[in-house]
């Protein structure tokens, strides 16, 4: 659902922006169409035309979360006028994360949490992934691939050394820990440029998917012994 939805939003955004509302006038500048539309929804909070050009602008810079939240407020309002709308093709998402956020608020159920960052680091928004994987382990600080998911989405989100912090506390409390091991390998390799310190990460790695052998399909065990294998030189 999350993978089908990334193709919806990036067409409904392309098809969206090329719209005028009558909301904004013609504006180069999008920090000064975001300024006279929020102007604008000061004094009209129930503007929904205003509201959908404003999570269009959100969407177009990439702050999702942002964006669903003003399509589904437009929505409760007028749903008639959002469903008629070029962004109304990501409603239904926009809509399921609304519900699923609202769930893990009401619960704090780390598996919501954990489906909200899946979605989100699915769909390349990193930065939210992060969050949702965040409000999982103050839940739950044991899932140890929970916050080596996270460090993924900080890595890819510029945040390298706080990605090495959570991969660290994984190590410490399972030292062996295979894909521990291995995204270290990777982060020091490729992002700290040290490949003599990722070589001892790499090793280990290697030892422990040999000791696990038995618990991968041939193709997950071959296609990861080899890139191990390959970071290492041999």
């Amino acid at each position: 659902m999350f993978r089908s939805a990334i193709a919806l939003l990036c067409l409904a955004v392309a098809l969206f922006g090329a719209t005028h509302s009558v909301c904004v006038t013609e504006r180069s500048d999008t920090a000064r169409a975001k300024e006279a539309i929020e102007s604008i929804l000061s004094t009209e909070p129930n503007n929904t035309e205003c509201m959908l050009q404003l999570a269009n602008i959100y969407l177009k810079q990439g702050k999702i979360a942002q964006g669903f939240e003003i399509l589904v407020d437009a929505y409760s309002i007028d749903p008639h006028n959002v469903q008629k709308s070029r962004i109304a093709t990501v409603l239904p998402f926009a809509l399921k994360v609304s519900n699923l956020k609202q769930q893990a608020a009401k619960t704090n159920d780390k598996d919501i949490w954990n489906k909200l960052g899946d979605g989100y680091f699915e769909m390349g928004i990193f930065n939210e992934a992060s969050k949702m994987y965040q409000k999982s382990l103050a839940v739950d600080d044991m899932q140890h691939m929970i916050r080596l998911k996270r460090a993924l989405a900080l890595q890819k989100n510029a945040q390298i050394y706080t990605a090495i912090e959570e991969v660290q506390i994984v190590l410490i409390k399972e030292p062996t820990h295979l894909y521990a091991n291995y995204y270290m390998g990777k982060f020091l390799a490729y992002d700290l440029r040290n490949r003599e310190e990722a070589r001892d990460f790499f090793i280990r790695a290697k030892a422990s998917l040999i000791a696990q052998k038995d618990t991968f399909g041939y193709l997950e065990y071959t296609n990861l012994l080899s890139d191990i294998t390959k970071e290492l030189g041999e």
